[in-house]
C-alpha cells in the first residue's frame, strides 16, 4: 500500500450529517480568529519595521554593547507578541472552547502558562539569537554557519524538552493501569522497541480534549497520552499508543529533523539574499546586518519563507501519518478497534470532518474519514 498517496474518501461514509455540520460549526470561528490573528501580527511587524521601534527602544535602555541591545530587542519583540495575542487566547480558551465545553483553563493558569511561556522563550530564542548575531558578525557566510547552528540548537531541544521544557507546562506521571502497561509492553517489543512505560500528562487541567503523541530523541523518547484518553476502553487506548511506536518504528522524529534542516537551508539563504539588499535595510532603519535593530527584518524573512514551506511540511506530515495508522494496523491486527477509536477522537475533538481543499493543503494529518478509508481497505486485503 502505497502510505505517501492520498486515499480519497467521503466525510459522509462515516459520518453523519450532524457530526460534519458540528464539526465546521466548531472549527469555522477558529479559522477566522487564526487568519486575523496572523495579519495583525504581521501588520504590527511591518510596523515596528517601517518606524524602527526596535532600535529606538534599545535607545530608550541606554545599551552600547551590541549583545546587550540585541537582548533588550529580543525581550521587546516577545513582549509585544505576547501583549497582541493575549485578546485571541482569552477569546479562544474563555469564550469559544468553553462554549463547546472543551476548556478547563483556570484565570491564574491562563496568566501562568504567558509568563512560563515568555520567560522560556526568552532563554531560548535569546540564546539562539545571540549565536546568529555573533557569526553575523564574524563573517560574511554567517547563514551557513548559523544553518548549522539551528540544527544543532533544535536536537539538542528535541533531546531535552521532555525533560526540561514540558515539565515546567505539566505534569507526567507513569501509565497506572499495570495490566495495559503490559500490553504495552509486549505491543512495543513486537515493534522491536523498547520503552520503560507510557507517560500521561495532566491535561485536563487546561482541556477535555483527547490527544497523545511521542516525543524526544534516544533515551528522553516518549509516549505521551493526555490523562482525559484513560476514560477510553482499552482497546482504543492500544491502538492510539500502536500508532505513536509507528513513528519510532518509522524514525519519524529524524526524518522530520531532516526535512526541517533542508528547509531551514532554503530560509537562510533567503534571509542572506534579502538582508544584502541595501533598500531592505535602509526601510528597517539600519545600515548594516550587523546591527541588532535588524533583526525584526530577519523574522519578517523568516516568517514569510515559513508561510510557503509549511504545505511542504504538511505534506510530509500527513504522509507521516498515514504511516504511523499502518504500522498501528499491522501491530495491533485489529482493524475494528482502530476504526472505533478513529471515530471517537475526530468526533469528540471535533475535528474538521470535511475539510476545504486549501484547509486540506495546511493539515499536518488526514482527515478522518481518509484515514478510516484507509483501514477499511488494509483490513479487506487481510
Amino acid at each position: 500500500m502505497n502510505i505517501y498517496r492520498r486515499r480519497r474518501a467521503d466525510p459522509a461514509d462515516w459520518f453523519s450529517p450532524d457530526e460534519v455540520r458540528n464539526a465546521k460549526d466548531y472549527q469555522r470561528p477558529l479559522t477566522a480568529v487564526r487568519i486575523v490573528q496572523s495579519v495583525f501580527g504581521l501588520g504590527l511587524l511591518l510596523a515596528i519595521i517601517q518606524t524602527s521601534a526596535a532600535s529606538t527602544v534599545a535607545d530608550w535602555t541606554g545599551a552600547e554593547a551590541w549583545y546587550v541591545r540585541l537582548l533588550v530587542i529580543v525581550a521587546f519583540l516577545l513582549i509585544v507578541d505576547s501583549v497582541v495575542d493575549v485578546p485571541f487566547d482569552l477569546w479562544r480558551e474563555f469564550g469559544h472552547e468553553r462554549k463547546w465545553g472543551f476548556s478547563t483553563q483556570t484565570p491564574a493558569g491562563f496568566v501562568g502558562d504567558i509568563v512560563k511561556g515568555l520567560v522560556v522563550g526568552y532563554v531560548l530564542f535569546g540564546a539562539l539569537v545571540l549565536a546568529f548575531w555573533a557569526l553575523i558578525r564574524a563573517t560574511g557566510l554567517w547563514w551557513i554557519y548559523a544553518w548549522g547552528v539551528f540544527f544543532a540548537f533544535t536536537v539538542v531541544l528535541v533531546f531535552l524538552a521532555p525533560l526540561v521544557i514540558l515539565p515546567l507546562f505539566n505534569k507526567f506521571t507513569p501509565l497506572a493501569n499495570e495490566g495495559l502497561v503490559t500490553r504495552l509492553q509486549a505491543l512495543a517489543r513486537q515493534a522491536g522497541l523498547s520503552i520503560s512505560g507510557v507517560q500521561v500528562m495532566d491535561a485536563s487541567k487546561r482541556t477535555r480534549k483527547d490527544n497523545a503523541f511521542f516525543i524526544g530523541l534516544g533515551r528522553t523518547r516518549r509516549v505521551v497520552l493526555y490523562d482525559n484518553i484513560l476514560a477510553q476502553p482499552d482497546d482504543s487506548i492500544v491502538t492510539v499508543v500502536a500508532h505513536e511506536l509507528g513513528h519510532w518504528r518509522r524514525r519519524h522524529i529524524t526524518r522530520t529533523l531532516a526535512v526541517g534542516t533542508v528547509l531551514s537551508f532554503v530560509l537562510f539563504y533567503a534571509v542572506h539574499v534579502v538582508t544584502s539588499w541595501g533598500a531592505a535595510l535602509r526601510w528597517a532603519g539600519v545600515g548594516s546586518l550587523k546591527d541588532p535593530a535588524a533583526l525584526p527584518i530577519v523574522i519578517l524573512v523568516l516568517f514569510a519563507g515559513q508561510l510557503v514551506l509549511r504545505y511542504l511540511q504538511a505534506w510530509f506530515s500527513r504522509a507521516h501519518e498515514r504511516q504511523a495508522d499502518l504500522e498501528a494496523l499491522q501491530l495491533t491486527r485489529d482493524a475494528d478497534s482502530f476504526t472505533t477509536m478513529m471515530r471517537g477522537l475526530s468526533t469528540r475533538n471535533l475535528s474538521d470532518l470535511a475539510p476545504s481543499p486549501l484547509t486540506y493543503l495546511r493539515l499536518d494529518h488526514p482527515p478522518a474519514a481518509e484515514r478510516l478509508e484507509m483501514a477499511k481497505v488494509w483490513a479487506a486485503a487481510q
